[in-house]
């Protein structure tokens, strides 16, 4: 039995799920820790692509028990709708989804309060609006919903009764903002759920379950505690985050990878010191088709940066790398990447002393002659040009840590494992 973890590296979109299904083959279990639908991992199933934003990716893979931890807000609507498209893609998931009884619970009302902070705020944090914030609100105040609740209908009506009057009483919302809140669909959709419901201890806990595969959403750089606040996320995404959203403890993990794209993006706003504002971004942009899988909005794009890559991989205590969208380079005829940072005339490698000042540094770069030519059908590293070769071997000394899995396409077997 192994346990072994897929974590973001950057600000999330990095190409989890493709990692995820390939690792998947070997795992009996597949759990996430943190989140919820503000997720959006993106898979090609029988050359079909599919984007789930709660179920694991491992929910592709037959042989995969899918949990959703209680470290999760998880949204019923939402997971009918991931249910839905299962079901049209003809992808048995009969006994294999499991939601944690303590997963706390997103509500129409959650939603709701999201989207009138967001307009409050003037769309200052970019968040989803899918309640994700309010939800873990909610929990640190204990006063959430979660999941065990949605096993008796009546419980659970009352409870966000009560909490829509608590809503009422600080002014979060207005009566008038209820009118277009639909509880009847909501609840059809927590008794759809209630199945899934049960504990996960059990099967986390069994020597002989088989290899368990933890599956990271957003990425390090939007962790609550160790991302670029208050432009975050409201968990812990980072691998510290898996002891607490799962209760399994950091000495038992054996395989921590970081996901990386060969070049960086990010939705919303918040500093981010290697954008790019000329034809480069724009191009980045379109032949990567950097559209966020939750938010349908264009991401920012940008250069490498080994100063951000550095500090994820201590944060996560990372043992190998998975590179992404490294074809997405192939037509460049220069390619950058940040060493380091300038901040009031010093130079700085780590991120952490300048982690609140970040909109203020100036990036500085090596440059990479391109390769000019597809590596989509590259069936080996040695199958790579020398250019790739140089670029991928520099990123993973300068990160100190080696590259594993080299994403060189969409589908699903445009891979190079080169374990």
């Amino acid at each position: 039995m192994s346990i072994n973890v897929i974590v973001g590296g950057q600000w999330g979109d990095e190409g989890k799920g493709k990692i995820v299904d390939l690792l998947s083959k070997e795992a009996s279990v597949v759990a996430r820790y943190q989140g919820g639908s503000n997720a959006g991992h993106t898979v090609y199933h029988n050359d079909k692509k599919i984007v789930l934003h709660q179920i694991p990716t491992g929910i592709l893979r037959q042989n995969s028990t899918c949990i959703l931890g209680k470290g999760m807000v998880v949204d019923p609507d939402g997971i009918v709708e991931e249910i839905e498209c299962l079901n049209n893609n003809k992808i048995d998931y009969s006994n294999r989804i499991i939601i944690d009884y303590y997963a706390h619970i997103v509500t129409p009302l959650h939603k709701l309060i999201d989207q009138i902070n967001e307009e409050k705020s003037g769309a200052k944090i970019g968040t989803t609006c899918k309640g994700i914030g309010p939800t873990y609100q909610d929990k640190y105040q204990r006063i959430g919903i979660r999941a065990i609740d949605l096993l008796d209908l009546s419980l659970l009506k009352d409870k966000l009764e009560k909490r829509i009057k608590i809503a009422l009483d600080r002014n979060e919302i207005s009566s008038d903002d209820l009118l277009n809140v639909n509880l009847t669909d909501y609840y059809n959709s927590c008794t759809i759920i209630n199945s899934f419901i049960q504990d996960s201890f059990p099967i986390l806990f069994n020597k002989n379950v088989g290899n368990i595969l933890i599956e990271g959403a957003q990425g390090t750089l939007l962790d609550i505690d160790h991302g670029t606040f208050p432009y975050v996320t409201s968990s812990n995404c980072s691998s510290g985050g898996i002891s607490t959203g799962l209760g399994i403890p950091g000495n038992k993990l054996d395989n921590i990878i970081g996901i990386f794209k060969a070049y960086v993006t990010r939705v919303g706003g918040g500093p981010f010191p290697t954008e790019l504002f000329d034809d480069n971004g724009k191009k980045l942009q379109s032949i990567g088709k950097e559209l966020g899988a939750t938010t349908g909005r264009v991401r920012r794009c940008g250069w490498f940066d080994i100063v951000a890559a550095k500090y994820s991989a201590s944060i996560n205590g990372l043992t190998g790398i998975a590179l992404t969208k490294l074809d997405i380079l192939d037509n460049f005829e220069t390619i950058y990447v940040c060493t380091h940072y300038e901040f009031r005339n010093k130079k700085i490698t780590e991120l952490s002393s300048v982690l609140n000042y970040l909109d203020e540094v100036i990036p500085v770069y090596k440059q990479f002659k391109g390769w000019n030519c597809s590596i989509e059908e590259a069936s080996s590293f040695d199958d790579l040009p020398k250019e790739a070769k140089v670029y991928i071997e520099f990123l993973s000394v300068k990160i100190g840590v080696p590259i594993e899995i080299i994403s060189i396409g969409p589908k699903r077997h445009q891979i190079l494992n080169l374990q």
